[in-house]
């Protein structure tokens, strides 16, 4: 399949025109995530949800986001899905007001991780598109908006009825930069449902920090992350926190997977350099990763970022140490998240294939079984081939030594038609050398009408000032 041409047919609009009008709306695409996500800044609730979409509209490939819940005062509670792969893991931050450095921490891996992806690059050694493509990493980089915009910005951040009592939590105090808790005074990392009866050093009553509330998941943020947590059902959870360069990662854990959680928290703690928590024999419950642990039986992890330095927040010159620590670390959970979930035989029953014809349009690596553990037998070239069966991204062909599999997040399957038809494109619109595959986008066009010459389903191969590309359109 010619994914693009040499045609000379003449332009319906000024080829210098339409040509600029791609330039310019492709230059977007081009840009570094490094000049999306800052660390040399204040994270704030409202930069991250920019930050958030934008990375989604560049990388739309491999990036979708979504809200799971909102806060007491309306802000959203962001989860951001980073890879195609039908296993999942999940990292979050700023649990603590005050601890919104981890947010960062979680933005900039989304970010490189995705530019990394699109590049076909490594990052610590990991392929990273092989990575993304066995797993899926969740992220809800901002566990606390209200509690973070109140540490950073004050008072005049909320409405005025409420200043009275969040002073009063803050013990009298228009200084919130040690807060910890949210809006309500409730520290969300003491909410969970486990050990929550026998919390060591309690507030008495709603405070800027220790106040555990008056039932586990009483909060909406709390609520919101369990539910949340069970609807991803990932094989391995990380709650980043500050201060200490400390890595807890027992919970009364199951003597039967002590021994498979002390290797990945010895290999976690070799990475970072921070020290391993050592198990307490009355520990504090109440945690995000106590309750995960407690719950699905599968490894958790805390990790402690930067030095303490009082009652406050991280400076932001602390970043660029903890990040070159934890630069690897999505990558490499991820990668052990894929073999504890394949060690589980979660979900993978083959299903039929409605559509039989399976288009390959490069050289294709063939599978002995489906999964990227098992041994390559060989490669196939561009062809149209049979597929006979599927597992989720992973489909059945017959090869010339026999039946494999093939990896394919972006399966053609069917086959295309030729047309001769006038697409009206009503608004801007990307276009890619392949059909379904957004890793190959070329550029965008300015809204126009195009002329489109195949069509494989709802994508079209139209022509563009540089030659023939797909498009996905529809023509509500």
């Amino acid at each position: 399949m010619n994914s693009h041409s040499s045609n000379s047919r003449k332009f319906w609009l000024p080829v210098v025109i339409v040509f600029l009008s791609v330039i310019m709306l492709s230059s977007f695409a081009s840009a570094s995530s490094g000049g999306i996500v800052r660390s040399d800044a204040v994270m704030s609730y409202e930069k991250m949800t920019s930050y958030i979409a934008e990375l989604a509209e560049l990388y739309p490939e491999i990036i979708e986001y979504q809200s799971i819940g909102k806060t007491p005062y309306g802000r959203e509670i962001w989860a951001v899905k980073l890879g195609q792969g039908e296993a999942t893991i999940f990292i979050n931050g700023s649990h603590h007001a005050r601890e919104w450095l981890t947010t960062t921490l979680n933005m900039q891996m989304i970010g490189h991780y995705a530019q990394a992806y699109r590049a076909g690059t490594t990052i610590e050694g990991y392929n990273v598109r092989k990575v993304l493509n066995e797993t899926t990493i969740w992220f809800v980089p901002m566990v606390n908006p209200d509690g973070v915009t109140l540490q950073q910005s004050g008072l005049k951040a909320f409405p005025e009825k409420s200043r009275h009592a969040l002073l009063q939590m803050n013990k009298g105090s228009k200084d919130f930069k040690r807060w910890k808790a949210n809006a309500q005074g409730i520290d969300l990392n003491r909410q969970y449902p486990a050990g929550w009866n026998t919390i060591h050093n309690n507030a008495s009553g709603p405070n800027w920090m220790n106040y555990k509330g008056t039932k586990p998941l009483q909060t909406m943020e709390n609520q919101s992350l369990v539910d949340f947590t069970y609807s991803i059902n990932p094989e391995i959870a990380v709650s980043y926190h500050s201060a200490g360069r400390i890595l807890y990662w027992n919970y009364m854990t199951d003597p039967a997977n002590l021994a498979r959680d002390r290797k990945l928290a010895n290999t976690f703690a070799a990475m970072t350099g921070y020290s391993l928590v050592q198990p307490a024999s009355n520990p504090s419950g109440g945690g995000y990763t106590d309750w995960f642990i407690s719950t699905f039986g599968r490894p958790a992890f805390t990790p402690e970022i930067g030095i303490k330095t009082g009652e406050s927040h991280l400076p932001l010159s602390a970043f660029a140490e903890e990040w070159r620590r934890n630069k690897g670390v999505g990558l490499w959970l991820a990668d052990e998240g894929y073999r504890l979930w394949l060690s589980s035989n979660r979900n993978r029953a083959e299903e039929p294939v409605e559509e039989s014809d399976f288009v390959i349009t490069e050289n294709r690596d063939v599978y002995s079984e489906p999964h990227f553990l098992s041994k390559v037998k060989g490669q196939v070239s561009p062809q149209t081939l049979q597929a006979i069966a599927k597992v989720g991204h992973w489909y059945k062909i017959q090869a010339s030594d026999g039946m494999g599999w093939i990896y394919e997040p972006y399966p053609l399957l069917g086959t295309e038609t030729e047309i001769n038809e006038s697409l009206e494109l009503k608004q801007v619109t990307v276009f890619y050398e392949k059909p379904l595959d957004r890793t190959t986008e070329q550029g965008r066009l300015a809204p126009m009408t195009v002329q489109a010459s195949k069509k494989w389903g709802d994508w079209y191969l139209v022509l563009t000032p540089i030659g023939e590309y797909w498009i996905e359109w529809d023509n509500e």
